[in-house]
Order: C-alpha cells, then structure tokens, then sequence
C-alpha cells in the first residue's frame, strides 16, 4: 500500500488512516484488492503510487467509476470523488 512517511493512501488517493473500513478491520487495503480494484490495476500499469500523480486526473475512470465485487461487502459501485472534487480538478491547468 503507498505511503508518505507514517500515511497510508490508497491508489485511488484515499487517506487510509482516515478510513473507517480499514480502522475497523473491515477492508485489508490496497495490496489485497490490487488485482481486483480498477484504480490500482491502472496506477501499477503506469507506474504511480496514486491516481492524483497521473497527468490524466481526473480521467473516464474517477467520472464513472467501476462495479466492482468485494468479498465480505458486495457488489460495489466505486466512485470515489464527488463531481464537485473532479470538476475543481479538472481546472488545474
């Protein structure tokens, strides 16, 4: 899982030490859903550490998400920014 210094994030760039899911126990993070997770799967391909370093953020895949199946919670739709987030993003350069 990528990390700055002490910080866990995830591919997708979600602060890990905030999330309730892995606090709780209830998601085993990035390296175990690194097959699985459409963020992941695209940051390894390119060599990033998060989708927030990717010239191309935010792309299709942060607008539309993915369904994505997870053992223990389902089919999920995962999407992980608000359209308000991407749209401020988009206006980066």
């Amino acid at each position: 899982m990528p990390r700055a210094g002490d910080v866990l994030y995830s591919y997708c760039g979600i602060v890990c030490n905030f999330c309730k899911a892995l606090v709780q126990g209830d998601c085993k993070g990035c390296d175990f859903h690194v097959n699985s997770c459409e963020y992941a799967k695209c940051c390894l391909s390119k060599g990033l550490k998060c989708c927030l370093e990717c010239e191309r953020f935010p792309c299709k895949l942060h607008e539309e998400g993915f369904t994505w199946s997870v053992e223990g919670l389902g089919t999920l739709n995962w999407r992980v920014y608000s359209d308000i987030f991407l749209r401020i993003f988009k206006k980066k350069g």
